[in-house]
Parts: C-alpha cells; sequence; structure tokens
C-alpha cells in the first residue's frame, strides 16, 4: 500500500523480511514473495486475495522513509469477512529497522496464533547485519533489482551491491547477494561462464567467513559445487547449511539435485509441488514443477504444469519451448514445432528454443536438414553440439564435443546420468570414461518412470510440553486468572501477557489452550468476556448502557470482534438474542 515509487525498493525490502521471518514458523503457510506481491498497488477485494492464494488471513500495510526516520503502519485482516484482527502503527528512527522488522513479525505471528491454533514460534533474530544505514539501503536497492531478473537490472545489482561493500566492506550480505548477482550475469553472457562462477565463489566465501552462517552465501556454494565443480557431497553440505540457517528448504536447487544426482524423482516433483502451493502467482515455480516432470519423462504432467506457467504469463518463453518439448517426445510434432517457434518469436531468435528445434525435427526423423545446421552453426557450449550428435545416434562426433564440454566445465554436465538424450553413448568406452571423471553416485536400478501422484499434506503431530502435574497445575491457575481476578476483562490481554502472569513460556501456553482446552487464545478469552456480557445485558440495573458499551466492560475491544464472536457462537445477533431472553 505504500504510495511513493522512489521508496518502492524500500518497503519491498522490509515486506520481504517480514516474510522471510514468517517462513521460519513450523506449521504456519506463508505465501511467497512473488505471489503476495502480485496484489501490490491494487484495489482488490481481500476475500478475492483470500481466494486466489487460498489464504484465510492477509497482511497489508505501507512504510513511509523520510530522511532519516520510518513510519510503518500494518494490518491482518480475515479473507472470510474483512474482519481486522490487529493493526499498529510504528514511528522509528532508521537505526531501529532491524528489531522493527523482527517486531512486527512477532506481533503477526502471536496474533495469528492467538486466533487459528498452537503452533511454536521460534526467536526471530536480533542481529544486525550492518551498522551503516547507508549500506543497508543500497543493498536494499540491489535487491530490488536483482530480483527482476533481467539484463539491466543484473548490472543495476552488481552495482549497489558493490556500493554497499565499499561503504561496509564487513557487511556479509551484500556479498553473497553479489555473489547471485555474478551467477546471474554468467547466465545472460554479460561475463564468461568460469569467471562468473570464480567471482560467486569468491563473493561466498568471504561473505562466509565476515558471517559463518549466512544462509545465502552456503547455498550460492551449493550450485557452484554442484554444477560447476561436480563435488556432489560438498554441494549438499553446503545446501544442508543454508536450510539450518535460515532458508526454506523447499527450494529449486534440491530438485535439480534429487534428479539428477540421487534420482529421485517423486521427492523432487514433492518439492516442486510445495514450492508452487506456496507461491502459486509465480510463473517460475509452475515451469519448474514441468521442468522436473519433464526430466522424469512424465511428459504430460509436464505441459499440465507449462499450462498453468503460461496461465501466469502467457509470454514465458522458457514455458512454451519446454511444452514444445515434451510435446515433441509425445510424437505430436506439429503442435511442438508452434510451440517453440512461438518462443523463438518472444527471444527474437535467441535462446535454447534453437536447440529444441533441432531436437524435435531429429525426433521426426529429419537426420539431414539436422546435419546441414549444425554445420553451419557456432556454439557457445560443448555440451549442445553433443546432445545433437547423440540423438542422431552419432558417438564419435557426440563424444568429441563431450569432451570439449567438459574440459569447458559446462552446466550440462551434470545431466548425463539421468537424461535420457545420452542413451545412445552409454555404452561407448569414452562416456564411459568421462562418467567415472564425473565421480556420479551409484545409479538406481530398475528405475521407474514417475507416475502421477498426490502430495498430501504433512501432518502436525503434537508432542505434550508439559508433564501431567504441570497440566493440572496450570489449568488450575488458568481458572483462578480467569473467575477470581477476571484478567480476561483487561481488553490489551494477549497470550504473551497471560503467560507472565502463569510463569509459563508463550509456547507451552498455547499448547496449553490448544491442546487441554481444545480452544485457541482468543476463543478461551472471549468466552469469559461472552458470559459477563450476557450476565450484564440481563441485569435490569444495566439498562440505561447500551449493548456495546456493556461488551467493552466484559473485555472486548472492538465491535466488530463483538458481533462476529456473538454471532459464531449464539448463531443470531447480540440484540435478537437480549430481545429473545425479554419473552
Amino acid at each position: 500500500m505504500s504510495a511513493d515509487p522512489e521508496n518502492e525498493y524500500f518497503s519491498d525490502g522490509i515486506t520481504e523480511e517480514i516474510i522471510n521471518a514468517l517462513t521460519t514458523v513450523k506449521g504456519l503457510k506463508v505465501i511467497a514473495r512473488t505471489s503476495s506481491f502480485a496484489f501490490k498497488n491494487k484495489n482488490i477485494d481481500v476475500r478475492t486475495i483470500g481466494d486466489q492464494l487460498g489464504v484465510s488471513t492477509v497482511l497489508e500495510g505501507s512504510v513511509r522513509k523520510a530522511k532519516n526516520r520510518v513510519r510503518i503502519t500494518a494490518q491482518l485482516i480475515s479473507t472470510n469477512d474483512g474482519t481486522h484482527f490487529w493493526s499498529r502503527n510504528f514511528d522509528r528512527e532508521m537505526e531501529d529497522i532491524f528489531a522493527l522488522q523482527d517486531e512486527i513479525s512477532l506481533l503477526i505471528a502471536d496474533q495469528i496464533r492467538e486466533n487459528f491454533g498452537h503452533f511454536e514460534i521460534p526467536s526471530f533474530s536480533n542481529a544486525i547485519p550492518t551498522q551503516n544505514i547507508k549500506a543497508y539501503d543500497l543493498w536494499l536497492k540491489g535487491s530490488y533489482h536483482l530480483k527482476r531478473k533481467d539484463f539491466d537490472d543484473v548490472k543495476k545489482a552488481m552495482d549497489f551491491f558493490k556500493g554497499a561493500i565499499k561503504i561496509d566492506p564487513n557487511y556479509a550480505d551484500a556479498h553473497a547477494f553479489l555473489g547471485e548477482a555474478y551467477i546471474h550475469a554468467a547466465s545472460y553472457n554479460m561475463i564468461p561462464s568460469k569467471e562468473g562462477n570464480d567471482l560467486a565463489r569468491n563473493t561466498a566465501e568471504k561473505a562466509i567467513e565476515l558471517d559463518a552462517e549466512n544462509a545465502k552465501a552456503h547455498m550460492m556454494l551449493a550450485y557452484i559445487k554442484l554444477f560447476s565443480d561436480w563435488n556432489w557431497d560438498a554441494a549438499l553440505i553446503e545446501y544442508d547449511k543454508a536450510i539450518k540457517y535460515g532458508l526454506s528448504d523447499q527450494n529449486e536447487f534440491i530438485t535439480y539435485y534429487y534428479i539428477f544426482i540421487k534420482e529421485d524423482f517423486e521427492r523432487a516433483v514433492q518439492v516442486s509441488k510445495r514450492v508452487a502451493e506456496t507461491d502459486p502467482l509465480d510463473v517460475h515455480t509452475h515451469w519448474q514443477l514441468g521442468l522436473i516432470y519433464y526430466f522424469a519423462r512424465s511428459f504430460e504432467e509436464a505441459i499440465a504444469a507449462f499450462n498453468k506457467a503460461l496461465e501466469v504469463d502467457a509470454t514465458f518463453a522458457e514455458a512454451i519451448r519446454f511444452r514444445g518439448l515434451a510435446l515433441g517426445y509425445l510424437g505430436k510434432y506439429n503442435e511442438a514445432l508452434i510451440d517453440i517457434n512461438k518462443a523463438l518469436g518472444l527471444t527474437g531468435g535467441q535462446g535454447l528454443a534453437n536447440l529444441d528445434l533441432l531436437v524435435v525435427k531429429i525426433l521426426m526423423g529429419k537426420k539431414e536438414e539436422v546435419l546441414a545446421i549444425i554445420e553451419k552453426s557456432k556454439y557457445m557450449d560443448s555440451s549442445d553440439p553433443a546432445l545433437l550428435f547423440s540423438l542422431l545416434n552419432m558417438p564419435n562426433e557426440a563424444i568429441y564435443w563431450l569432451d570439449k564440454a567438459y574440459e569447458e566445465r559446462s552446466v550440462t554436465m551434470v545431466t548425463l546420468k539421468n537424461y535420457w538424450v545420452w542413451d545412445n553413448l552409454r555404452d561407448n568406452a569414452r562416456f564411459k570414461e568421462i562418467y567415472a571423471q564425473m565421480n556420479f553416485p551409484p545409479s538406481i536400478k530398475n528405475k521407474q518412470i514417475l507416475e502421477p501422484i498426490t502430495i498430501a499434506p504433512t501432518p502436525f503431530i503434537s508432542t505434550s510440553l508439559l508433564s501431567k502435574n504441570e497440566i493440572e497445575n496450570y489449568l488450575e491457575k488458568l481458572d483462578e486468572l480467569m473467575k477470581v481476578d477476571e484478567i480476561y476483562k483487561d481488553p490489551s490481554i494477549s497470550l504473551r501477557h497471560l503467560a507472565e502472569k502463569l510463569e509459563l513460556l508463550p509456547n507451552k501456553l498455547s499448547w496449553l489452550l490448544n491442546e487441554q482446552i481444545g480452544k485457541n487464545f482468543n476463543e478461551y478469552i472471549n468466552t469469559f468476556r461472552l458470559i459477563t456480557f450476557k450476565e450484564k445485558a440481563l441485569n435490569p440495573n444495566n439498562s440505561h448502557l447500551t449493548l456495546l458499551g456493556l461488551a467493552y466492560e466484559s473485555g472486548f475491544n472492538s465491535k466488530t470482534v463483538f458481533n462476529v464472536f456473538f454471532k459464531k457462537m449464539e448463531g443470531i445477533t447480540p440484540r435478537m438474542w437480549v430481545n429473545s431472553q425479554k419473552k
């Protein structure tokens, strides 16, 4: 909801930090950045947003930055009926911004738990990534451009990250994100692939030297060790560190590892499906799922996923060209050619769709036509002609180019184990030597082509957080606080405040209420308030007071919350209930 376009990068950064913090809460479904941002600056009913994203609550707000001060407004809203669970304004100095992000994240997580049920809230990080606010501001700008991922934005991102490092050479995040920018730059041929990987490796290692628990830096090293070093074990070690230090375990890196290294198609699909669930409006998540199905030779499912991606963005050339490939392997050549030529049109004739076109023509049996084109073509990546010659069943020519690809450390070499395009070479002696040099782990015997699978939600298993004696003791204290002290009449009471009264950790109190009493915090407190309201409403001495006034006296702090809860419990409005009691 922020109105200042010049500070869009800043509000985006704050929003993303809150998203990242909330994703660390296990059991809490948090929609990812891309799908959340699809509704930015749009006047759309919150119920529509809830339907499209599959969520019960939406956090919306705004950020205003002026000189060295920042004002943040935030409100948590039910997508069912538009009820505001919580709203707050924050006015702070910029130096307090990191603590403020954690504070807002904690308040939101608390509100969701109080309204919906038990889950454990971790301690959000109090780490300050840099003491220099100007460096942080440049990092935010760099991060904003990096996520746009086009040619010019990657260049801008690198400049901003370098600027942040110049101001604060010890800023680990700036080094780590610069590493990611270098990897993207290499993929756009802005710099040679080897140079990009070497630069990314150096910046990631520098970030880890400054902060051993920098998750982004460990993930960058995981990619480099997988696609450039071909060190499978080291890649997984770095990946595990990235997850341990805060990144989501639902990500594209692990899907590539499952497909190309472990040959575990089902787990790769499971991860990709869950990523798509938490980012349903991101074209890349559906494309990624389609890609995993494609490499698992489940072409019909791949096409369905690519179609879903194209519902989000009909001009996404990568989804179109891969759909064409899948159609080609299903023998639907005319449809395949239409897709691949469309992708070529969208990319101005550039990119790997040219290779895909030749693959389909090979599948159609047009060997001489393809050979004529190969003879006239120049290839930046030697694995491309190697792949074509393999499909043409011309092993000598394929091995010639594959040797070059090995020397170039082409990223495509990671596909040797599991990509069927290499099947015509598997009995070739030189192919076996190259394959052995890659040190792949043993293949799975009798691996099956992936069948369509349904992903069931992970069951939440509740373990007891208190002993039997502790449960009885705290339930007794809780009953006294409610019935004797009438603490529920305090309109500002929260689960954390109540936990302090009981000298009990908030996570344990939440578990106690939900698992032993069967109510979330708000249901529990509002039940006492409702009983008190009824008593007051039926007392003739209170006839001069309004029903809303009596609700406030009973502890309710909102007209909407009072009316919604009353109707939920009684099935009728407070006024109708009072009138029914007078008959």
